[in-house]
């Protein structure tokens, strides 16, 4: 019996320790996504989170380290979205990614935005880690870029990693845009897909070109 009622004490003090610390890394979102990045102190997110400063130290640490937990989470979902399978005629495989990957924001658009603030910040998306999202992103374009000219959609004359660089780059300028709220996430899409098929077109054999073309147009309509 006492061994019992420790072990259900035991899995009320897990339970009770995993609720602060998800209040505590929620207060630390809503700071962020409200307040900016230099609002996030420990006093402050003690008090918004109803504990103590030495509570949080002992559940995270230092400051760094709820950021890391923060950037981590969306890392790791943006990751299965860079995951996919890829194939076939590249429009479809980047509007698939864009609608996935927009999706993904648009079910909380605050937590993302305050977690690319703050990884930027605090320098966590080091671009060059091979399992970072940099890295991740244009392993992706090669592999659409490089399926796309072995089925002839593109020519080859422009070197598939130039290709997959810029592809990442009209992703990036627009997902900054978007996270410092100068655009919102219907135009956040478009200029990714705009700017995808732009680079396309620059490679592109010549049927497809013009499919690419009327894809643009539509757009821009």
């Amino acid at each position: 019996m006492p061994t019992k009622t420790l072990a259900r004490g035991s899995v009320t003090r897990t339970a009770n320790k995993n609720r602060r610390k998800e209040r505590i890394l929620s207060c630390a979102r809503q700071i962020i996504a409200t307040q900016g990045y230099d609002a996030l102190t420990l006093a402050q997110l003690a008090q918004n989170a109803e504990v103590t400063i030495p509570t949080i130290h002992n559940l995270f640490g230092k400051k760094s380290q709820i950021i890391e937990h923060l950037v981590g989470d969306v890392v790791s979902r943006i990751g299965q979205v860079l995951s996919r399978q890829i194939g076939g005629d590249p429009i479809s495989v980047i509007q698939l990614f864009t609608d996935e990957l927009i999706s993904l924001y648009a079910a909380n658009e605050a937590l993302y935005k305050a977690a690319f603030i703050a990884g930027e910040r605090a320098k966590l998306f080091e671009h060059r880690t091979p399992q970072g999202i940099f890295m991740r992103s244009i392993g992706l374009a090669v592999d659409v870029c490089a399926d796309a000219k072995a089925k002839g959609y593109l020519l080859g004359e422009i070197e598939t990693e130039i290709l997959a660089e810029q592809l990442f780059g009209t992703q990036r300028l627009a997902r900054q845009d978007w996270m410092n709220n100068y655009i919102d996430l219907k135009t956040y899409k478009s200029r990714v897909l705009s700017g995808m098929f732009t680079v396309l077109a620059a490679d592109a054999a010549p049927d497809y070109r013009e499919k690419l073309i009327s894809k643009l147009k539509a757009l821009s309509a």
